[in-house]
């Protein structure tokens, strides 16, 4: 597996990061920038000409990782040739389909299982409930097929997010890569660095990714009773303290990222599923908890490869992360960049959501406020 890279911005153009000559060599191609710069359809006919063969696989995020650090506003190009391994790829537009757990359901029907290894997805983040995404990409799928990716993301929290297949970045659209062939190994982790704290809380009243109540009380009101004080707005608060909800496997928590709140209905959107009679507690983090869990999850993501080291990379982080890093957001990156070593390549964004098994041999999930790593190895 050979990988090449390189970065656009408006000040300098294009930079060339890493040239092995792919051109029309190169199978796959992924596109990650922020919202303007994936809707460019000069930039994306310049990537399409200089990888005239490949799938080309588009996301916006609210920051994008490349080369050890987190550049914004940029447009960054990480191309792949495989020399034993077959990819398949496939697009479906939310406006053809019933629901969220439609979409999954659909790409899981189509794609095809023979010698599948692993299924990335890259999917519209605010218009798409990631919890039913996952429940429909697993309807059709065998247990024993990891699926990693994430949810596209944008600097603005409440503004349109932008994914495509071999186009410029379009709302509305879940892309899915099959990776096929017993020649490619891959690894993958999820890691928080949050922890509970105060009191664990039934979930009352919700519909399916909005939540109303806490115990009965207002979901404003729950957090003004805990917080009052430290936050002049209750909104702001939720954003900074996240909701964990406790899930079957011991003490791990599923952590949901909260994207708007409706002030006419009381409602709070989250990123995923919030079900009635769920147990939750407020979850709080701090710089170097998720800078260590950052670097857990790289050195987590290369336990299948032993000695060898991996070919490439793709991290995909929460927005979520984004407003407690704030200015040490460059050391998250870092961190991962000590496991892996400065020459191997990685690539990735900040996200609406985060896709990955919670722990190895359990099914994939929803994640937020984690960092989630996908490592590729190509024995030839």
């Amino acid at each position: 597996m050979r990988v090449e890279q390189r970065k656009w911005n408006k000040k300098a153009g294009w930079k060339i990061l890493s040239d092995l000559g792919l051109g029309s060599n190169a199978q796959l191609v992924f596109v990650f920038g922020s919202t303007d710069l994936v809707q460019d359809q000069n930039l994306f006919g310049e990537v399409r000409s200089t990888y005239p063969n490949a799938e080309i696989v588009v996301s916006s995020g609210s920051g994008e990782i490349i080369a050890g650090k987190v550049s914004q506003h940029t447009l960054n190009v990480t191309a792949l040739h495989f020399e034993k391994t077959t990819i398949k790829t496939l697009e479906i537009n939310l406006d053809d389909v019933k629901d969220s757990f439609d979409v999954g359901a659909h790409i899981s029907a189509q794609i095809e299982k023979d010698g599948l290894s692993n299924l990335m997805i890259f999917s519209n983040g605010n218009k798409i409930n990631g919890s039913h995404l996952l429940t429909g990409l697993q309807f059709n799928l065998s247990e024993a097929v990891p699926i990693t990716g994430g949810l596209a993301g944008a600097y603005d929290p409440f503004s349109s997010t932008y994914t495509g297949l071999n186009t410029v970045g379009t709302e509305g659209k879940v892309i899915g890569i099959g990776f096929y062939g017993e020649h490619l190994k891959i690894g993958h982790s999820s890691k928080a660095g949050w922890t509970p704290f105060g009191p664990e809380r039934f979930i009352t009243k919700s519909t399916n990714n909005i939540l109303f109540e806490l115990n009965e009380e207002p979901i404003l009101d729950f957090y003004k009773k805990y917080l009052d004080g430290l936050f002049e707005d209750m909104v702001e608060a939720i954003r900074i303290y996240p909701l964990g909800i406790k899930t079957d496997h011991g003490h791990e928590r599923l952590l949901r990222a909260f994207l708007d709140y409706n002030p006419e209905n009381g409602g709070a959107l989250f990123a995923g599923d919030m079900p009635e009679g769920a147990k939750v507690r407020m979850m709080r983090s701090n710089v170097n908890s998720l800078i260590d869990a950052a670097g857990e999850a790289a050195i987590s993501s290369m336990e299948p490869f032993e000695i060898e080291k991996p070919d490439l990379a793709i991290c995909v982080s929460c927005v979520g992360r984004q407003f407690v890093l704030q200015d040490w957001i460059n050391e998250e990156i870092e961190g991962v960049t000590t496991a892996f070593g400065d020459d191997m390549p990685m690539a990735g964004f900040y996200s609406y959501g985060e896709i990955a098994p919670q722990a190895p041999k359990q099914k994939s999930a929803l994640h937020n406020h984690t960092m989630t790593i996908t490592t590729f190895k190509e024995l030839v």
